[in-house]
């Protein structure tokens, strides 16, 4: 008698993939001015019509956080009359959120995904600093999961797409 067996495990590929649509994210958000009114939300699907840029980052409040959003925000700071919207994701609150946000100079929305489930969903759990580029229509359009703030070409493979949405 056969008593073999075949054991078989499927993995559920969490994610944003390009060309795909964008997961939903409705969340609260702060902006260096305040937090954002609790009736309204970040709500991902009211932003169609713009480029949307997730910047994924650990949070920690650190001098090494601080460092790569300034140097993301003198990048794309400029590009925000462009149709061009930059939203952090972190775990943090959203206290925490706006102290950090009144330290970067620029304009960004900071969403708090608490218990890191947007995270899991666009596949930035362990990102230190992952970008994800959704285009106009809500589509994925541009994934980097190790983006390094002061590396130009980083920079031109996101403008690229952003500028193909």
């Amino acid at each position: 008698q056969d008593t073999s067996s075949v054991h078989v495990r499927l993995t559920l590929e969490e994610g944003a993939h390009v060309g795909h649509a964008a997961p939903a994210i409705v969340l609260p958000y702060a902006t260096a001015d305040s937090a954002g009114p609790a009736s309204q939300p970040f709500d991902l699907s009211r932003e169609l019509g713009h480029v949307v840029v997730l910047v994924f980052y650990r949070g920690d409040q650190s001098a090494a956080a601080l460092l790569d959003w300034r140097q993301f925000a003198a990048h794309e700071g400029p590009r925000l009359a462009n149709d061009l919207v930059v939203v952090g994701v972190s775990g943090d609150a959203i206290p925490a959120q706006v102290a950090f946000a009144r330290q970067i100079p620029a304009r960004f929305k900071f969403v708090s995904d608490s218990g890191r489930r947007i995270a899991g969903r666009f596949g930035m759990t362990r990102a230190r600093f992952g970008v994800v580029a959704i285009g106009r229509d809500g589509t994925v359009i541009h994934v980097n999961d190790a983006f390094v703030p002061d590396d130009d070409r980083q920079y031109a493979a996101l403008d690229a797409a952003a500028t193909a949405a």
